[in-house]
């Protein structure tokens, strides 16, 4: 298929899918003449491997952009319990105290 088609397929412009293929960044193509073709297969390829790199980034990011996450352990689940809830309740307290000045 040509650019139109190709890019039309891969749902970018055409100037962009130019612009990849100048950079080699593209699909694989073939030049016959002043065209150059595109074989749905090769495009098939490339949109899996940017969907394979895609995730690999959203990996890597997460990783890094990860919050910080604090972690409480107890060995009474009851005690636990009783320990969050007063936590809770002082922080409501202490919101409603702010809140009423």
């Amino acid at each position: 298929m040509r650019y139109a088609a190709a890019a039309e397929y891969l749902g970018m412009a055409k100037g962009t899918l130019a612009n990849s293929i100048s950079a080699r960044t593209g699909p694989r193509s073939v030049k016959m003449g002043r065209s150059r073709m595109f074989r749905q297969e090769d495009l098939d390829d490339f949109i899996e491997e940017k969907l394979i790199e895609t995730e690999r980034l959203e990996k890597r990011r997460a990783k890094r952009r990860g919050r910080a996450v604090m972690v409480i352990t107890c060995a009474n689940p009851d005690l636990f319990l009783i320990s969050t809830l007063m936590i809770a309740g002082a922080v409501l307290l202490l919101f409603s105290f702010l809140h009423t000045q």
